[in-house]
C-alpha cells in the first residue's frame, strides 16, 4: 500500500466543495483532504465534495424558503383547527425523535445512602474526591455508560464503596477520564496511578469475586489511554474475566432457579442470579467483540455454550439494544468458527457470507423493538469484517470479490454516515455533557469499527487508482466525515484519538495505486488485517520501521555449563545420528494400548495398535 510520496495529497478530481461553489467562494479542500476546507471547518459545516451539485441562484434559494415557510405555516393553522390547542416545539420535538438513540438508564445504584454516610471525601492512595464529585461521577455512569453494558444489579453505592472497592474505583476512573465532572477537571490525572497499583494487584488475585469481574469488564469497554495499540492490555484482561466467570459457573447460571448455588469451597461472592447471567452475557459481549476487532477467535464459541446464551436471551429479562448486540455476535461467532475453517475455499466463503447476510437480515424484522442507530453500526461493521476476510484471500478480478468490494463500500459508507449524524445531533437541552463528552462516554469499539469503515474506503476506493472515479470521490467525501469526528475528540496532539486523525492525514499523502500491489501481511484477521496494514504503511510514510524489534536478551553465558561438560560432536552436523522421535513414540503407544491389563474392558489390544499414517 506504500509508495513513493506525491507531490499532491488524496484523491479530489473536484476542487471545490458544495458550500464554497454555492456561495462562489475559492476552496482549498483539495489541499486540506482529509480535513475540511478551511470555510467549512470554521463554520461547522460538512465539506462535500460531488461533481454533480450545480449552483442554486440566491434568488430560487428565498424563494424556497419562502415556500417552505407559507407550508409550515399552514400546516400549523390545520393543526389548530382541528383541535390541537398547542402547537409542538420544533427543538423539543427534534429531541424526542433522538432520544432513542440516547441510552436510557438499566440499573438502581442508591445514592441517598451514600450521601447521608456523613463522608465529606473518599481516598484512594492519598488521593482526596470530595463527595459531590463521587455522586455527580455514578450519575453520569448510570445514564451513559452502564446502559451500553448493563451488568449490575441493583445495589447502593455504599454498598459498592465499602465491599466493592476495586469496582468502585474503577467507575469513577472510567467517567473521569471521559467525561470529567466541573469541579474537578484533573481527577483523572491524579487518580491514574494510584488505580493502576490497585488494577496490577486486583486483576492477578484469587479468588476473583463477581465485582471484580464486572470491573475487568468495564475496563476492556473503556480502556486506560496508552501510547501505542499494541499496549492496550484489553484482550489480556478479558481473558482473565472470561476464566474467571467459568471458575465460578456464571455459563451455567439459571436465574429461574431461585438461589444461586454455594460457591463457598472455591471463596467466591456468587452474587444474585440475574446478575450471575447478566455478567456472562457481558463476558460473551465484550470477549467476542474484541476477538472480532483484531481478528482472532471468540473465547465464548463452542455450540453448547452459544445455544445456552441463546436460551438466557429468551427466557430471561434483558434490555432491549443489549440483547440485540449480543445477537448480532452471536451470529458473527457462529459463521466464524466455519470460515476460519475454510481457508482459501471460495465456494464455501461466498456461500457462507451470504447466510451470514440473511441471518443478519431477519435479526431486524424478528426483534424490531430496540433497533437502534447503534444496533445498525453494529451489524454493519460485523458484514464488513467478514467481507474483508473473504476479499483478502479471494483472488483479485474474480465476480465475488467485485461484489464484496461493491457490499463493503456501502456499509462502510453508512457506517461514516450514522457516525456523522449521531455526532451532529443536536444536543437534548436535559442533557448535562456537551457533544464530545456524549460522545466519548461510548465504548472504544465504537470507534474501531469507525476507523476500520475509513481504512476500508482508503484502500480500495479513495486511494486506489482503478476505482470508479464516483466511488472514489464518494468515499473520499466520507473519509473527511470520519476524520472530522476523530480530529475534533481529540484534547491533545497524540491522544489516541488524534493518532487516528494523523494515521488518515499520513494515508492520504500517498499516491493512488492499486489496492492489491500490496497485499495485508495478515489475510486471516478480519478487517484487523487491513488496519494492521494501514498501520504499517503510514510508518514507513514517515520513514519509520514498521517492524518490532525483539527484546534483548540478558548474557547468560555464566549460566551455560563449561565446555569441558559439552558434547565435543555438533549437534546439528549432518552426518551425527540423530534419535527419530516416532519410532520411541510409536513404541511407547504399542506398549500402552497393548497392555493385558486392557482386556478388562473388552478393549482389543491388536486391533488399538497405533500405526503411523498421513495425520491430520
Amino acid at each position: 500500500m506504500a509508495s513513493s510520496a506525491p507531490s499532491w495529497p488524496g484523491v479530489r478530481p473536484v476542487k471545490t466543495c458544495t458550500e464554497c461553489k454555492q456561495s462562489k467562494l475559492r476552496c482549498d479542500s483539495k489541499d486540506r483532504f482529509p480535513n475540511p476546507c478551511s470555510r467549512c471547518q470554521s463554520r461547522n459545516l460538512t465539506c462535500t465534495v460531488d461533481p454533480a451539485f450545480r449552483r442554486t441562484p440566491a434568488r430560487k434559494r428565498l424563494e424556497a424558503m419562502s415556500r417552505e415557510l407559507r407550508e409550515l405555516r399552514d400546516q400549523r393553522i390545520a393543526e389548530g383547527r382541528a383541535g390541537s390547542t398547542t402547537s409542538p416545539d420544533p427543538d423539543t420535538t427534534r429531541s424526542q425523535d433522538s432520544s432513542a438513540n440516547l441510552p436510557q438508564p438499566s440499573v438502581a445504584i442508591l445514592i441517598d445512602e451514600f450521601e447521608l454516610m456523613g463522608l465529606e471525601s473518599v481516598e484512594l492512595s492519598g488521593i482526596v474526591v470530595d463527595r459531590q464529585s463521587v455522586i455527580e461521577i455514578f450519575r453520569i455512569f448510570i445514564t451513559h455508560f452502564h446502559p451500553q453494558l448493563p451488568i449490575l444489579g441493583p445495589i447502593s453505592l455504599k454498598t459498592i464503596h465499602h465491599s466493592h472497592p476495586f469496582l468502585f474505583w474503577t467507575i469513577v476512573v472510567i467517567v473521569a477520564q471521559r467525561s470529567p465532572v466541573p469541579s474537578d477537571e484533573t481527577l483523572f490525572s491524579r487518580l491514574y496511578e494510584p488505580y493502576m497499583q490497585m488494577l496490577r494487584v486486583e486483576a492477578l488475585r484469587a479468588p476473583m469475586p463477581l465485582s471484580r469481574i464486572q470491573a475487568l469488564l468495564f475496563l476492556c469497554t473503556w480502556p486506560m489511554p496508552v501510547s501505542h495499540q499494541r499496549d492496550d492490555p484489553s484482550w489480556l484482561y478479558c481473558g482473565i474475566a472470561v476464566n474467571a466467570a467459568l471458575y465460578m459457573s456464571l455459563h451455567r447460571s439459571n436465574p429461574t432457579s431461585g438461589t444461586p448455588p454455594s460457591l463457598y469451597s472455591i471463596g467466591v461472592i456468587s452474587g444474585s442470579p440475574h446478575e450471575r447471567t447478566n455478567t456472562w452475557l457481558g463476558c460473551f459481549y465484550v470477549s467476542t467483540s474484541l476477538s472480532m476487532h483484531h481478528g482472532l477467535p471468540p473465547m465464548i464459541n463452542t455450540p453448547s455454550d452459544l445455544a445456552a446464551i441463546r436460551t438466557i436471551l429468551s427466557e430471561c429479562s434483558v434490555p432491549a439494544e443489549f440483547s440485540l448486540q449480543i445477537r448480532v455476535l452471536l451470529t458473527l461467532a457462529g459463521f466464524t468458527n466455519v470460515l476460519s475453517h475454510n481457508s482459501n475455499d471460495g465456494v464455501v466463503d461466498t456461500s457462507m457470507t451470504q447466510l451470514l447476510d440473511g441471518e443478519l437480515d431477519t435479526l431486524k424484522v424478528t426483534f424490531p423493538d430496540g433497533w437502534t442507530s447503534m444496533i445498525d453500526i453494529s451489524v454493519l461493521v460485523v458484514r464488513m469484517h467478514v467481507y474483508t476476510l473473504v476479499i483478502t484471500r479471494t483472488r483479485v478480478g474474480t465476480v465475488p470479490r467485485e461484489i464484496l468490494l461493491k457490499l463493503g463500500l456501502a456499509a462502510a459508507l453508512r457506517i461514516i454516515h450514522l457516525a456523522n449524524l449521531r455526532f451532529h445531533e443536536r444536543q437534548d437541552k436535559t442533557q448535562s455533557l456537551t457533544s464530545i463528552q456524549r460522545e466519548q462516554t461510548l465504548p472504544k469499539n465504537y470507534f474501531r469499527g469507525l476507523a476500520f469503515a475509513t481504512i476500508f474506503l482508503l484502500r480500495y476506493f479513495s486511494l486506489n487508482n482503478s476505482a470508479n472515479p464516483e466511488e472514489q470521490q464518494l468515499a473520499a467525501n466520507h473519509v473527511i466525515m470520519a476524520h472530522t469526528v476523530f480530529k475534533t475528540l481529540s484534547k491533545e496532539p497524540h491522544d489516541e484519538y488524534g493518532r487516528v486523525a494523523s494515521l488518515f492525514e499520513t494515508l492520504c499523502k500517498q499516491a493512488p495505486i492499486p489496492a492489491d500491489t500490496n497485499n495485508p501481511g495478515l489475510n486471516d484477521r478480519m478487517g484487523a488485517s487491513i488496519v494492521l496494514d494501514a498501520i504499517n504503511t503510514a510508518r514507513e510514510l514517515r520513514g519509520q520501521s514498521s517492524q518490532l524489534r525483539e527484546p534483548e536478551v540478558p548474557n547468560t553465558v555464566e549460566a551455560l555449563p563449561g565446555q569441558d561438560r559439552m558434547p565435543h560432536d555438533d549437534m546439528f552436523d549432518s552426518g551425527s545420528e540423530l534419535v527419530e522421535p516416532w519410532p520411541s513414540d510409536l513404541a511407547f503407544a504399542n506398549m500402552f494400548w497393548g497392555d493385558p491389563s486392557w482386556d478388562v474392558f473388552t478393549v482389543s489390544a491388536e486391533a488399538s495398535q497405533f500405526h503411523p499414517g498421513q495425520g491430520l
